[in-house]
């Protein structure tokens, strides 16, 4: 070909020139580029694909499918937190209306709980909390390690200071491990008595024994509960029902939008029988014998015998209940409890006493309606009775002449009573069983079912206990002891004040209360009175017995009483508990004699001669309740 020339034949591996002095390479088809996996290894990496995608395939069905519900639940958990509305506490009034707990604003604290997981996150919440609340971080430590398992969030405290609320709502970029939540907190109101605190109670957390119990009822394990007192009988009443409600928050937890709410209802109001003016007067008055004569510890209990309502419930020396709503001071605690004074111990309820010579009309109201005596029995004292080497006196030397039943209440015979509870040469007594049967008809020996915590039985011995407990026999000095109220029996102050009420109403011994009525909803539910025996003793022996406690007052031991402008009477007594220490002081009474509407009861620990300590006391009360401006 012109300009080429002939082109040779192609040969498999020989270099040829074109007519342009190019030189060429012939090649065979097995010398061009191209791959090098065989189709062996073609096949092999497509199963390996195949069954990589089948594994995530499966993954994906399972995630989805299989799981999809639980993983969306967490996920909608993230954005979405449900959240209990606490319901505000109820009130609690006294009969007059002043409010004696209230609720007061005050915010709460919150930690997330898997900040506990993160060493670093939570040494950072814990030194921030430590600074905001001014408290120990080991404290705070301890605490969060002993908080519930259950919720998303931990709470450090109800009582966060004002200041500190406010700088974590200001700045929550700052304090993103925590929570602030305005709520309320209990308060009890100055009415000048401390004494009132044991009676009102307080609020505080659950321990475990306490969470087991109330979790039952729908509690979260950070509410607060009623510890003593009202607080603690009535929890279910002055709880009321806590509210819920869904808040959608952001990736950070700070809340967008409330999505569902159910309000709270607030706790029931509740209105005592109890005087908070009358308790702080008595209070006050008790506060003035300490200081003039050095008396510690005393009690008064002030009730209305038509129906048992409690006008005052006296446990001297009191404290301030208020220490307790949040977490108190481990120094102050400790104060408490170290004082020889026991101000923690409600006496009036739970201290147990020898009942001296108040328990003598119960005995003469035995011996009536058993026939051992009339109203016409006479005896003679001549100061005391003998048996064999022992001697029983009366209080007064020389005694105190031919007595009737009516005089020997006024005037406390101890000769009388000895021979009507024991009996004499060939006088029939009652005998300890008789006594000690007619004694729990009156209330003694059992609680009385006072609607507030840990009321005290008291105790009505028995010959088997004395030979079981003290491995001794009875003795017909054993039954004179019990016979004046002294010896093994013991009672308390409340269970005094409630056989008096007996006396006062004509026979009839009622149930002690505190709370009168209880308001929820713009409902008010009334609490009737309740009647624990109606056939203590015949009207007969109520009536006989009623005249002496009068004359008690005109002729007897309490005759500074009858300075007053209305009739009272009542009963003085001086109960031997200590051999080297003074006679407890007791007085208890009720008036207008004619119709009665409150009955007074004292005991003044350590305080000497009934009609010398107790007797003053009761004239003030007394006037104060019936002259008061």
């Amino acid at each position: 070909m012109d300009g080429l020339g002939v082109i040779p034949a192609l040969q498999e591996d020989i270099d040829f020139e074109d007519t342009l002095g190019h030189t060429y390479r012939n090649r065979s088809e097995a010398d061009f580029i191209g791959t090098s996996i065989t189709e062996t290894r073609w096949k092999w990496a497509g199963i390996t694909m195949a069954v990589l995608f089948a594994l995530l395939l499966g993954q994906a069905a399972q995630l989805q499918i299989w799981h999809g519900n639980s993983f969306y639940a967490q996920a909608e958990g993230n954005r979405i937190r449900d959240e209990v509305i606490p319901a505000d506490r109820g009130r609690i009034l006294d009969r007059s209306g002043t409010v004696l707990v209230n609720n007061i604003p005050a915010f709460s604290l919150w930690i997330k709980r898997d900040v506990l997981d993160d060493s670093d996150k939570y040494l950072a919440a814990i030194d921030q909390m430590a600074l905001l609340l001014n408290e120990d971080v080991h404290e705070l430590h301890d605490q969060l390690l002993s908080s519930d398992g259950l919720s998303d969030e931990l709470l450090v405290t109800h009582n966060m200071p004002t200041a500190a609320a406010l700088e974590v709502l200001a700045s929550p970029e700052a304090y993103e491990y925590l929570r602030v939540e305005a709520g309320v907190r209990r308060y009890d109101v100055d009415v000048q008595s401390q004494t009132l605190s044991a009676l009102l109670g307080y609020t505080g957390s659950m321990n475990e024994d306490e969470y087991a119990e109330y979790r039952q009822s729908g509690y979260q394990k950070n509410e607060l509960i009623g510890k003593i007192g009202i607080e603690e009988s009535y929890e279910q009443v002055l709880r009321g029902f806590p509210g819920t409600r869904r808040v959608e928050v952001d990736a950070v937890g700070h809340p967008q939008s409330i999505l569902e709410k159910r309000d709270a209802v607030d706790g029931a109001t509740l209105t005592l029988h109890i005087d908070a003016g009358l308790q702080a007067m008595i209070e006050a008055h008790l506060a003035q014998l300490e200081n003039e004569q050095g008396i510690r510890n005393a009690s008064v209990v002030v009730m209305d015998p038509r129906d048992g309502g409690i006008r005052a419930l006296v446990s001297y020396p009191g404290f301030d209940s208020n220490l307790f709503m949040d977490k108190i001071d481990q120094d102050q605690y400790r104060a408490l409890l170290e004082d020889p004074a026991r101000p923690l111990f409600s006496r009036a309820l739970s201290g147990q006493f020898p009942s001296g010579s108040t328990f003598k009309p119960i005995v003469a109201a035995a011996a009536l309606d058993a026939g051992v005596i009339t109203e016409h029995t006479t005896v003679l004292s001549t100061g005391g009775i003998r048996i064999g080497q022992f001697f029983f006196p009366d209080w007064k030397a020389g005694g105190h002449g031919i007595v009737d039943v009516r005089k020997a209440i006024a005037d406390s015979v101890n000769t009388f009573f000895y021979m009507i509870g024991g009996g004499y040469l060939d006088f029939e007594g009652l005998g300890l069983d008789r006594m000690m049967t007619s004694a729990a008809a009156f209330g003694l020996g059992q609680p009385l079912g006072i609607d507030v915590p840990h009321e005290a039985s008291g105790f009505l011995p028995s010959a088997a206990w004395k030979n079981e407990v003290k491995q001794e026999p009875w003795y017909i000095g054993d039954t004179y002891h019990v016979s004046i109220g002294q010896g093994d029996i013991l009672v308390t102050p409340l269970q005094v004040a409630a056989f008096t009420t007996v006396f006062a109403n004509g026979g009839t011994l009622f149930e002690p209360q505190v709370v009168d009525r209880y308001e929820s909803q713009g409902k008010i539910q009334d609490i009737a009175p309740r009647i624990i025996n109606s056939e203590t003793a015949s009207p007969e022996a109520i009536a006989i017995v009623r005249e002496g406690l009068r004359q008690t007052v005109t002729q007897g031991s309490g005759r500074r009483l009858n300075g007053l402008p209305i009739p009272v009477a009542g009963k003085t007594g001086t109960a031997q508990w200590h051999s080297t220490k003074e006679n407890h002081a007791w007085f208890t009474g009720f008036a207008p004699y004619d119709d009665p509407e409150l009955v007074v009861t004292i005991l003044i620990e350590e305080g000497g001669e009934g009609s010398a300590v107790a007797v003053p006391l009761a004239y003030d009360i007394f006037d104060w309740w019936f002259y008061k401006e």
